[in-house]
């Protein structure tokens, strides 16, 4: 069963809210985004990444296939939808907020604006 934190987080990512996906990280997280080449520093920069992604790809949803996390690491592997793009979210935790993460997604897959990518 996945946990619920994991569940609500990417429902947040869902609802276009970059202010709560930054309420999930710490102020000194480092989010990076493999597959784009991007690195984030911080709530603020965080909150922005989702801003950018929301322009980039409006309208998606995610759609958490399994998940995990003990005191100190997490993983999930998620759908981005209407696309059907399969990626993962991994990192570690401090104190129940995300301290660093790492997605990985299918970039030759990814054409945005095209549902069947």
């Amino acid at each position: 069963m996945v946990e619920q934190w994991i569940l609500d987080y990417f429902a947040a990512w869902s609802a276009e809210d970059p202010e709560k996906v930054a309420s999930y990280v710490t102020e000194d997280c480092v989010y990076e985004d493999v597959s784009a080449g991007h690195i984030s520093r911080g709530r603020r920069q965080v909150a922005n990444f989702v801003r950018l992604s929301n322009k980039a790809v409006p309208d998606v949803s995610y759609e958490v296939v399994s998940g995990h996390s003990t005191a100190t690491a997490y993983a999930a592997e998620w759908i981005m939808q209407p696309q059907g793009l399969r990626g993962s979210s991994v990192g570690t935790l401090v104190d129940g907020k995300i301290s660093s993460n790492r997605d990985y997604w299918d970039g030759a897959k990814f054409q945005p604006g095209r549902a069947d990518a």
